[in-house]
């Protein structure tokens, strides 16, 4: 197992929930600005709007391409699918937590995968050793 600290479902449960949580309350603030679009060719400056309003402007340096496909990237990640992602994931974990302790090791490997970006996160249990 190496380095890594053993926990408990719940932990994992918890861990994943929050950050979820945190995640949830960004795309929330993101989604009040509407929809996503780049903004049109030849548009005075080149990035992503909603509504009608710039909200980035998008340079990387590299040519008019590499912009457009920066900005087609942002604009796959929609606030709003975000937050359907996220609520799925919610579904997950309130199924893991009726399950409780008698929790099927393939879920609980798919709450740790799911948790697994968040890796660097001051509270994962690599990072966080469990108290006796």
């Amino acid at each position: 197992m190496g380095n890594e600290t053993v926990t408990s479902p719940a932990n994992w449960i918890a861990f994943l929930r929050a950050r979820v949580d945190e995640e949830k309350r960004l795309a929330h603030v993101a989604a009040a600005d509407g929809w996503w679009d780049p903004t049109v060719p030849g548009a005075r400056r080149f990035g992503i709007e909603a509504d009608g309003w710039l909200l980035l402007s998008i340079l990387t340096g590299r040519g008019v391409k590499a912009d457009h496909e920066v900005a087609q990237y942002i604009v796959s990640h929609q606030p709003g699918r975000a937050l359907e992602d996220l609520d799925a994931k919610e579904q997950l974990l309130d199924h893991c937590e009726r399950l409780g302790d008698s929790i099927p090791p393939q879920f609980l490997a798919i709450v740790r995968q799911f948790a697994e970006p968040f890796h660097e996160h001051l509270d994962h249990s690599v990072r966080t050793p469990e108290a006796p």
